[in-house]
């Protein structure tokens, strides 16, 4: 043994050595085989990895052969059934258990049929529809040859849906008192309307309604004074509660309208006097009701100031103004201020926007044109050929193609006017709704998915009379036919008018 504290070199029995401090180490131990069991150790950690993996790699192996034995499955679907009839583009997506290869042309089919696009990406399908569907109607999905990337079996994946039915609001007025307009008068009502048969329900009641537009969960109501200045409220459907709209002065609302997908609502007013500086005068005013605390703001026109309007529509699903003012200008304007206002031309009349288009029919001093918003373009209206003696009415488009319109024939000999609704299409027509003898046509319009066409009528119109009302006068006893665009088959009759399918109240025709 060493004296000079140098540490001796291990022994051959490797059983204890002795350091400079006198402790003891032990030597690891070995197996019968020679082999440290720390070597041991670490091989039955190896062999647990090599386990673990070859696991998963044998329940990755299970699922790729029951994913080659079964095809894919579908897991979930999402679907907007009332979106899909109230606007183009709406879509339906079908979720599946794994990733997709590509679908063969023809792949997906749909009952009843229907416009659409379709698009595979990742485990999802996509199918986008071109026109809004029917309303009410069970559809059916099938997508045949369904594989995953790699190939395998081949699966068909089925779905299906229904699509609501149409939800709207009627106003039905009661006659102000002939010999005393200042006396009272039983209420005017709006009521909620079905075409499944469902009674009316009625969601708001008020002496004097004189006009509503529908948007989100209330109605903007326009009601009279005694005195027949205007006052308007926010009416919450459910519950019937009005909230009033502080107005600028005192005056006359005319031509409300909404966006109910925007939630803003606009309309013309013209106050009582011209006392102010810049007085109102068929002023177009336009209020965002979604925004807590929003106030009444006029519309800026071309030139940023007020604009003064003969007429205006929203377009469909924006919140863009088209409007035609005083002077026969037509303008393309934004209550938001997102968009510059922009000059399109002149026009004597709107008549209709194209559904799932950015395409209006107006009309021009030189005929009647359908104008793209979008760009400007215009081209003339297909018109049909009639007897001279057939007078044109409003009109309501449905399609690109297709649209309905009101003709009046006046026959001079017996002093009478025959009028009926005509479905024209690329200058070809027929009848699509024909009055009992002694109803006028008030006005047509259409549904937001062009299936049905609404037509004000007044049946016996010489005795009616009309309902004492100063703004918007209708005759008393307005009921509204709901017609099938595709068959002319009246679906149901409703009391009323100025149905939230329409843009405006109704003009005579």
């Amino acid at each position: 043994m060493s004296t000079d504290g140098v540490m001796p070199s291990r022994g051959e029995s490797g059983a204890t050595s002795q350091g400079p401090t006198g402790g003891r180490r032990r030597d690891r131990a070995r197996d019968a085989a020679g082999r440290s069991t720390g070597d041991a150790g670490d091989r039955r950690f190896r062999r647990l990895v090599a386990i673990v993996i070859v696991s998963l790699l044998l329940l990755a192996g299970v699922a790729a052969l029951a994913g080659s034995v079964q095809g894919p499955k579908l897991v979930r679907t999402d679907v907007d059934p009332a979106g899909l009839v109230e606007s183009s583009g709406q879509r339906v997506v079908l979720y599946v258990n794994q990733q997709l290869g590509k679908l063969d042309d023809g792949a997906v089919s749909i009952s009843p049929k229907a416009d659409f696009e379709t698009t595979a990406s990742g485990n999802m399908i996509t199918v986008q529809f071109s026109q809004p569907l029917k309303y009410a109607t069970e559809y059916a999905i099938e997508v045949a040859g369904v594989k995953a990337p790699g190939g395998g079996v081949a699966s068909t994946l089925s779905t299906g849906f229904t699509t609501t039915s149409p939800q709207l609001y009627s106003l039905i007025r009661n006659p102000v008192p002939a010999k005393d307009p200042q006396a009272k008068k039983t209420d005017d009502r709006i009521v909620a309307l079905s075409l499944d048969g469902s009674p009316e329900r009625t969601v708001y009641s008020a002496p004097r309604i004189q006009e509503f537009a529908e948007v989100g969960t209330s109605l903007a109501v326009a009601t009279l004074s005694l005195g027949g200045l205007s006052e308007l409220s926010m009416v919450d459907v459910e519950s019937g509660k009005a909230t009033p709209v502080e107005l600028p002065v005192g005056g006359s609302i005319m031509q409300l309208q909404s966006s109910p997908s925007q939630g803003i609502i606009g309309f013309l007013f013209t106050e009582q006097s011209f006392s102010r500086a810049g007085g109102d005068n068929l002023t177009l005013y336009s209020l965002d009701v979604r925004k807590p605390g929003s106030k009444l703001q006029r519309v800026p026109g071309i030139d940023g100031g007020a604009v003064h309007t003969s007429e205006w529509r929203f377009v469909p699903k924006t919140a863009s103004m088209l409007v035609r003012t005083l002077d026969s200008s037509l303008e393309l304007l934004d209550p938001t201020g997102q968009a510059q206002p922009s000059l399109l031309g002149r026009s004597t009349l709107l008549q209709s926007f194209i559904p799932g288009t950015t395409k209006v029919v107006v009309e021009q001093l030189d005929g009647v044109v359908v104008l793209d918003l979008s760009n400007g373009d215009s081209k003339p209206l297909s018109l049909p050929s009639l007897p001279a003696n057939d007078i044109p009415g409003q009109l309501v488009a449905l399609s690109e193609q297709l649209y309905a319109r009101i003709y009046s024939a006046y026959d001079a000999a017996t002093l009478t006017t025959d009028q009926r609704v005509i479905a024209v299409k690329d200058g070809a027509t027929a009848e699509l709704y024909h009055p009992k003898d002694g109803t006028v046509l008030w006005g047509v319009c259409a549904s937001p998915n062009a299936e049905y066409v609404a037509v004000v009528t007044v049946p016996g119109f010489a005795s009616a009379g009309f309902d004492g009302y100063p703004n918007l006068p209708m005759p008393r006893g307005p009921v509204t036919e709901i017609v099938e665009s595709a068959t002319g088959t009246v679906k149901a009759t409703v009391p009323g008018f100025d149905l939230s399918w329409c843009p405006a109240v109704a003009s005579p025709n």
